[in-house]
């Protein structure tokens, strides 16, 4: 017997054909044929199963869809595709209690459109609601089939196959893409109010690098540090920026937001500073066990100070924006700060004409913040002006979340326990803003491309920082962490 492409196998329809029985005899005998055609692979469970990068599934998302699925009576199958010794490939699939499946690709074709009709034949014959949990290289091409769908879920026959990519973090390759797009510098005859807000934020850039003796710009991986790696790579190009990028590494980001950093130096050529408060370390500080405000002061305001004396950085560029919060409306395009970092609001320096006098007394340093008259309605259509590289996180799509404190928190990994009595959801949403994840909700949304998040923030009546708990921790704590040495 062989095995035809396109055609749904398991050990009883091969006991059946090869031996007219499927009893315990013939299912022996199947098993036997099986060992001999090399067809054994290896059965996929939730503690093995993982992603195109060889990345494990998150473990709490991994039970709830299996008890969610056990409940209402659904079939859960772990697949892969295997290559067979004599050249062929198979989409291979087995549930929870080891059965198995095959289903030979015709013509080892594993593009989109050949996946997709072998899901569609498992569908058939399985004759249920189905979730495929995909592993390895199969993870890739679910990703682009969930693209295709617009979903990660879909109608078949009167049957719904929902591939549980929600498993994993987001896609290494998704990110390497977006940081690989050649962007040509546009040129263009008449200036508009984007040409005039980069003109002004380049100018800025280049009076750093005229004035400062070592300067440094802060990369917090989100919407902002990419317009501002941009905006620097235009002001000094062909050139590269003359200062190095620095990241506070809280050691609880968004594993999609190190994935983008280290592709994105990669990439840009730039040096990267990687810097973590190393008391912090020792003491495991951190968001869920010591709260924002002391996680905030300690792995943020205190890193960054600590950073800043360690590389004797005397200005540091930010990509803070006035229309984020009341004090940081307060704050001069050039700010200064005393020898102890701290910043006095009432102590600040006319900036006229946009003259600006970068003169220092010794000890003294400068923040600088090229993006401080932009909007956050002039960030995003800038980025998708220029096609700006982001981080896939502020595009909407089903991620795992749980509701704690009326917000919607991403699970993200293994360090964020359920309290009792919440449970895990999946839910279509993004996020505005970005920064440690245990403090940093989602919201629901549709918006999936660049288009849709600027008609999303045309209705939208709420500030993008409404989800960051930092903001929240006590009256007008911004104000006081500014005054520390927060950026």
């Amino acid at each position: 017997m062989e095995l035809h492409p396109d055609i749904f196998y398991s050990t009883k329809s091969i006991a059946k054909y090869l031996y007219g029985a499927d009893d315990a005899a013939g299912l022996k005998r199947a098993e036997r044929w099986i060992v001999e055609k090399s067809l054994n692979f290896d059965c996929l469970n939730a503690e093995n199963i993982c992603d195109e990068h060889n990345r494990p599934a998150k473990k709490q998302v991994m039970a709830h869809i299996i008890n969610q699925h056990k409940a209402r009576r659904n079939t859960l199958l772990f697949v892969k595709i295997e290559s067979h010794q004599e050249g062929k490939t198979f989409m291979f699939a087995n549930d929870a209690k080891r059965a198995r499946r095959w289903i030979q690709l015709g013509g080892q074709k594993t593009g989109v459109e050949a996946i997709e009709a072998a899901l569609v034949t498992l569908l058939e014959h399985e004759n249920k609601n189905t979730v495929v949990i995909p592993a390895g290289s199969l993870t890739t091409i679910c990703r682009e089939l969930s693209r295709k769908w617009r979903s990660s879920e879909q109608r078949i026959n009167g049957k719904t196959i929902r591939l549980g990519l929600e498993v994993y973090n987001h896609a290494l390759s998704d990110i390497e893409a977006y940081a690989n797009k050649d962007t040509p510098f546009k040129q263009t005859g008449k200036l508009t109010h984007l040409d005039l807000l980069e003109a002004e934020a380049i100018h800025i850039m280049r009076e750093v690098a005229a004035e400062a003796e070592n300067s440094v710009m802060l990369y917090s991986l989100g919407k902002d540090s990419s317009v501002m790696l941009h905006l620097a790579k235009k002001a000094f190009h062909p050139s590269k920026p003359p200062f190095p990028l620095l990241h506070i590494d809280t050691r609880w980001k968004f594993q999609a937001m190190y994935d983008f950093r280290d592709q994105m130096a990669k990439t840009s050529g730039m040096d990267l500073i990687v810097y973590t408060n190393p008391e912090g370390v020792t003491k495991n500080i951190n968001p869920i066990d010591h709260g924002s405000a002391l996680h905030t002061d300690i792995m943020k305001t205190a890193a960054l100070k600590q950073a800043l004396d360690e590389h004797k950085f005397d200005i540091a560029i930010g990509g803070a924006r006035r229309d984020e919060e009341k004090s940081r409306a307060k704050e001069r395009i050039f700010s200064f700060r005393t020898s102890s970092h701290q910043w006095d609001p009432k102590n600040q320096r006319p900036e006229l004409w946009r003259l600006f006098n970068l003169h220092k007394k010794k000890g003294e340093s400068i923040r600088a913040f090229p993006l401080s008259n932009w909007t956050e309605m002039d960030i995003w259509q800038y980025i998708y002006k220029e096609q700006i590289p982001i981080i896939p996180l502020y595009f909407a799509a089903e991620r795992p979340v749980v509701e704690r404190d009326g917000t919607l928190i991403m699970l993200d990994d293994e360090r964020l326990q359920l309290l009792s009595g919440e449970k895990v959801e999946i839910k279509r949403v993004r996020f505005r803003s970005l920064g440690c994840y245990p403090l940093t909700a989602a919201i629901e949304s549709d918006a999936d491309s660049l288009e849709l998040i600027l008609l999303e923030l045309l209705n939208s009546r709420n500030s993008e920082r409404q989800g960051r708990t930092i903001d929240k921790d006590s009256s007008a704590s911004m104000e006081k962490k500014k005054q520390e040495g927060y950026f």
